[in-house]
């Protein structure tokens, strides 16, 4: 059977359903991850066993029915632990005696796809060329054979709500609105907030793989409209949004004025380093300069770090001295009392956390710092194909006009001493990533302007959102 290999991207595999992925090649990823299990045991796994869970998506229970077959066929036993969030498998994969862990799920993307993001024992990740080989199992047809066995758990959510309100303190009455946007986050996040004694008001908050109202992706301005109005209605005093799997989330404030992740990092930093004084901050190559000034300030030890949470969490584990990390996307890692996996409801509850006992708003922690301007993530769609080369073509332009350039992932460009701009191509979709940053909108014109006509000269991207208007998504926090 021919599989589109693009499926099988940096962190996990991910494509349309059914032209991409469909039961059959469900059945065969499970037989591919069950084998690789098979032949990469350690002494102490004689008995194998894989956790799964699924989200909301129509096609989950195909894909996940299907999924369990090809692992079972490998010997495996499997743990189905039914709708879930990808916290829940990271979870279960450190608390629980299980090998490894898959979650079906396409994360933030449209609800036409659908995919798999796998865990080895304690959250490890499983990525890169560990994805990579299960397609040469594939393409061979060689797979272990084995009789698994099927079991059924169904209060992992319950074990996890215990862990995380037991870090949790909420001293003061506090009011937030979680946005579920329908997706596998609306069975649980609500129930886990009101555990902590918080006000909640749902939006969104019903289980509909048709995500009819918006997108499950806080990382999206437009997604969080309903919400940042909802706050201001109510008098909260937090919104939260959350992505269809709830590793990740977006935050308003009381005024209906939502953050980037590199703005809750900051806030997380100041909480952390008042334990952690000297630790090291991660973050990635998409964050503005703020965040490494402010943690300087504080401190810490900012580092930039490639996009990409296995990255993240494979750093976090490897440097003890490492306590909070976090990307733009908003996949956020905390191991200050936590266990530095992504998992947006522990964040949100963190940040929840800071601002009730802290006796401010949350737009007072904001005070003092310094103002941007700067754009969102740009998502300029370009082929799997052609976008590397595009990448590596721009990057070698601003170099040899002498440009000071970092390639940590990507390139990030310093245009001069308060601007810059970052170019990299997507790890798990077919779009290059832009994003612009100066110390005003002058010089945010400008930058965008210089790298326009440099990209005018690929007639395969459409860069119609890349003029002008792209200072109206620019804001200061």
């Amino acid at each position: 059977m021919t599989i589109n290999p693009a499926i099988f991207r940096a962190y996990d595999i991910r494509g349309v359903f059914p032209k991409d992925i469909d039961g059959k090649v469900a059945e065969l990823i499970g037989k591919a991850f069950g084998t690789w299990l098979v032949r990469n045991r350690s002494k102490r796994d004689q008995n194998l066993s894989v956790v799964v869970g699924r989200d909301n998506r129509f096609s989950s229970d195909e894909l996940t029915a299907k999924l369990v077959e090809g692992l079972l066929s490998t010997g495996c036993d499997v743990i189905d632990i039914g709708l879930a969030i990808t916290p829940l498998i990271h979870f279960a994969t450190i608390k629980y005696d299980v090998t490894a862990g898959v979650m079906v799920t396409a994360s933030h993307n449209p609800k036409e796809f659908n995919g798999f993001r796998f865990d080895l024992k304690n959250a490890e990740p499983f990525y890169g060329q560990q994805i990579q080989s299960l397609v040469q199992v594939i393409k061979e047809d060689d797979y272990e054979k084995g009789i698994g066995k099927i079991s059924y758990k169904e209060d992992v959510f319950k074990d996890y709500s215990k862990d995380l309100t037991g870090r949790i303190k909420i001293d003061k009455p506090f009011k937030i609105v979680v946005d579920c946007g329908n997706g596998a986050a609306s069975k649980f996040a609500t129930d886990l907030f009101l555990g902590l004694g918080i006000e909640v008001v749902g939006l969104f908050c019903n289980l509909d793989g048709d995500f009819p109202y918006h997108q499950p992706d806080p990382e999206e301005r437009i997604n969080l409209q309903t919400l940042r109005l909802k706050v201001v209605e109510e008098k909260a005093d937090l919104g939260v949004g959350f992505d269809t799997d709830a590793d990740r989330f977006g935050l308003v404030d009381e005024k209906g004025t939502p953050y980037e992740n590199d703005k809750i990092l900051i806030l997380l930093a100041r909480d952390v380093l008042k334990n952690r004084p000297g630790s090291k901050i991660i973050f990635d190559v998409k964050s503005s300069y703020v965040l490494e000034q402010e943690i300087r300030k504080l401190g810490g030890t900012p580092l930039y770090m490639r996009t990409g949470h296995p990255f993240f969490r494979k750093y976090m584990e490897n440097n003890k001295d490492v306590f909070l990390g976090g990307e733009l996307s908003s996949h956020t890692f905390i191991r200050d009392d936590y266990y530095g996996y992504d998992d947006g409801i522990y964040a949100a509850a963190r940040v929840a956390q800071i601002i009730s006992n802290s006796g401010n708003k949350m737009s007072e922690h904001f005070f003092g710092i310094p103002h941007t301007a700067h754009t969102e993530e740009i998502k300029i769609s370009c082929s799997d194909e052609k976008k590397l080369d595009i990448v590596r073509a721009i990057g070698l332009r601003f170099f040899n006009e002498g440009y000071q350039i970092g390639d940590i992932d990507g390139y990030r460009i310093n245009l001069d001493t308060n601007s810059w701009f970052l170019i990299r191509a997507s790890n798990t979709s077919p779009y290059i990533s832009l994003r612009f940053e100066a110390e005003n909108k002058e010089g945010l014109l400008s930058a965008v302007s210089l790298v326009k006509e440099r990209l005018s000269q690929f007639p395969e991207l459409d860069l119609i959102g890349l003029g002008p208007k792209l200072s109206e998504k620019s804001h200061n926090i």
